[in-house]
């Protein structure tokens, strides 16, 4: 027999998780093992609650989109 776990109770964990992965403390595809769910849907949701990237992910494409262009512009 299966438990009902009431609505909030899973916003609230849904919550913790998407914190936890904005501070950069667990990874997308950890997020997404712990929620049952598979990282695209994730990502879906990371998007759609306009859930901020980790500083980390977010300085490492500000580098790499920094590179790109530094690269573009010596041809």
């Amino acid at each position: 027999m299966a438990v009902a776990i009431p609505e909030r109770i899973k916003e609230k964990f849904l919550n913790e998780i998407l914190e936890m992965y904005a501070n950069g403390e667990i990874s997308a595809g950890k997020a997404a093992e712990m929620l049952g769910i598979p990282r695209a849907t994730f990502y879906q949701i990371l998007a759609e609650k306009k859930t901020p990237l980790p500083e980390k992910l977010n300085q490492s494409i500000l580098k790499e989109l920094k590179e790109l262009k530094t690269n573009s512009n010596t041809y």
